[in-house]
């Protein structure tokens, strides 16, 4: 059984919705809070390594919370792999908080309490993503880390977060040179951006530049949008924008492989300064 199955078999807990873990966002040691195992799990080892315990005759077994400290070593790995940036690591539904440091009542907020317990509580691993679009400084980000950290932590499968600067398509330039240390690794980057099974394309948009850029994102929307790959995307360009590019090509993709969620609103990071 994989971990991703083990997932569906874990009795549904009202504290970890099934996963057999949750995040305790104490800090103990060092910035984040940490993986526990849930009460809901039973445990005769004491979390001891190998997860064995003595039957009462005396015989060795394996502890039955033995496969989900698997699942959180696995969890672990795949958050410390997800370059998620330091402002958006270990960041889940509970952190997109409804009211604001002066007490207003942030709007967005029920949006946010809408779509991803939908999306983290479904029976089968979800096929279609967000597309984030609107004003800076509405929680679009933030919002499709949490979409991503959630489904990393429900299903064990891998994310990724990628922000669609030039630093991007410079790296992608880069594996051309033969000077540069990625040089001839354009098809593994790419590989691994269409196949990774949730993905985050931060600031979609904004590289508006060369013929040969728009085709590099044509085609990883493409390829994921083929293989029906989880995807999120955030923009605070308007839609008109997106549906210009590539000659609608990119916008026609992602209005299938994503629901359009509106983020209208007042900068958050202006309402609080």
């Amino acid at each position: 059984m994989t971990l991703s199955e083990l997932s569906q078999e874990t009795v549904q807990c009202a504290k970890c919705g099934g996963v057999g873990l949750f995040f305790d966002p104490q800090i103990e040691v060092g910035r984040y809070g940490q993986l526990r195992l849930c009460a809901c799990i039973e445990c005769r080892c004491g979390g001891r390594a190998p997860y064995q315990y003595w039957d009462e005759d005396s015989r060795s077994q394996w502890c039955p919370c033995r496969f989900y400290r698997r699942k959180m070593s696995e969890t672990n790995r795949l958050f410390r792999q997800a370059d998620m940036p330091e402002r958006y690591k270990w960041k889940f539904i509970d952190d997109f908080c409804p009211i604001a440091p002066d007490g207003t009542a942030i709007r967005l907020a029920e949006t946010a309490h809408r779509y991803i317990p939908e999306l983290v509580g479904a029976t089968r691993e979800p096929k279609r993503g967000y597309l984030f679009y609107g004003n800076p400084g509405t929680g679009k980000t933030l919002l499709g880390c949490i979409a991503i950290n959630e489904l990393m932590l429900r299903w064990t499968k891998p994310g990724r977060f990628l922000n669609l600067s030039r630093k991007y398509f410079q790296k992608l330039r880069d594996t051309f040179s033969e000077e540069s240390n990625n040089y001839g690794q354009t098809g593994q980057i790419l590989d691994e951006l269409c196949n990774i099974p949730y993905l985050i394309l931060d600031d979609f948009g904004v590289q508006r530049g060369t013929d040969w850029e728009l085709e590099m994102l044509y085609d990883l929307v493409d390829a994921r949008y083929c293989d029906e790959r989880f995807t999120v995307v955030t923009t605070n360009q308007p839609l008109d924008e997106i549906k210009s590019m590539s000659q609608g090509r990119i916008y026609s993709r992602l209005s299938e492989m994503c629901q359009l969620i509106p983020m209208d609103g007042p900068d958050y990071r202006m309402h609080v300064l």
